[in-house]
């Protein structure tokens, strides 16, 4: 909008609508809107505290922690907004990218200023012994230390597995900035990104990480994750099997069953495509009589499950594929 002189005067309020709307957002956990309009609103006043911890936030949530780190620290800095809220959420980063040490010395800095609330101090005690064991057991502190350098990693099946097996003996956290690295790149074998997820899983880890395979890509928490024979699609897709060919083939359902879990295993934690239960079942019938050298026509099938021959070519690719990549030697 220009006035009379040709001037560009901003609309009223606008500032305060797209905090509002972040704020919305925010609420709804729709974390990528919410940091669109807090970024937004930034372009218009970069002091506002309300609107930096609006996008320290949400770049906390999609897992870009550096960035929060940068804004909280800032805000630390210039004593901007909420002390302690702003320091919670900046010791909360730090933790999640595994950086003790500057835990460490952050709290003992504000311990000596004597700043904590009374109801509080617990609290930071707990964090600074935490932090403190963490930087006893790891004095370096540096993620890649043992796995060479990050080209090295993504390019290297066997210093992936051997990062695996780290994390089974180690607290992932420390190691945050490298599994967001490995779940995020094209390079590394699915069955790879599987074992990370299952070892988060295992360490209840909460913070929402990042993840792609086969083309598509979710956030997820790892504490949010259900095992694979618990998906009802899993059940669905075994039931309609048992039927049909465990009273037949008992020793075949059996295999078919092996084959149906790898395939799940290497796509966690997507699922299938399509959802249709009928179809996975008729593939999975089919490629495990092709398996044990048994003949039988698409036809058969066609009429057994109520399936189309061509959506069922499809998705007997599909297994075949999955199949072919899901042997890695651990």
């Amino acid at each position: 909008m220009k006035n009379d002189h040709g001037n560009i005067v901003p609309f009223p309020r606008v500032k305060e609508r797209l905090i509002q709307k972040g704020m919305d957002a925010l609420q709804e956990k729709d974390f990528k809107r919410a940091l669109h309009h807090f970024q937004d609103a930034y372009k218009w006043d970069q002091n506002h505290a309300e609107i930096q911890m609006g996008m320290a936030i949400c770049l906390m949530e999609l897992g870009q922690l550096q960035e929060a780190r940068d804004i909280c620290k800032e805000m630390l800095h210039e004593d901007r907004g909420n002390y302690f809220t702003v320091l919670q959420i900046y010791l909360t980063i730090l933790v999640q990218l595994g950086r003790y040490e500057e835990v460490q010395s952050t709290i003992e800095a504000v311990l000596e200023e004597n700043k904590i609330p009374a109801n509080q101090a617990e609290q930071f005690y707990k964090l600074l012994d935490f932090s403190r064991r963490m930087n006893k057991e790891n004095p370096n502190n540096i993620e890649l230390n043992s796995f060479h350098n990050e080209e090295h990693l993504l390019n290297n099946i066997d210093e992936q597995i051997k990062f695996v097996r780290t994390l089974k003996n180690s607290n992932s956290l420390k190691y945050i900035q490298t599994i967001q690295l490995l779940l995020k790149s094209q390079n590394v074998h699915p069955v790879i990104k599987t074992m990370i997820l299952q070892e988060l899983k295992d360490q209840e880890i909460v913070r929402k990480i990042f993840i792609t395979k086969f083309g598509r890509e979710m956030f997820i928490k790892p504490i949010e994750l259900k095992d694979i024979a618990d998906f009802d699609f899993t059940k669905q897709v075994l039931n309609i099997l048992e039927d049909y060919l465990a009273i037949e083939n008992p020793t075949l359902f059996e295999v078919v069953k092996d084959l149906w879990i790898r395939h799940l295993y290497v796509l966690y934690p997507f699922h299938p495509e399509p959802l249709h239960a009928s179809l996975w079942s008729a593939a999975l019938h089919q490629f495990g009589y092709e398996l044990h050298g048994i003949d039988i026509e698409s036809n058969e099938m066609e009429e057994l499950y109520g399936v189309k021959e061509h959506e069922l070519r499809v998705i007997r690719g599909q297994i075949q594929y999955i199949e072919q990549i899901s042997n890695l030697e651990i």
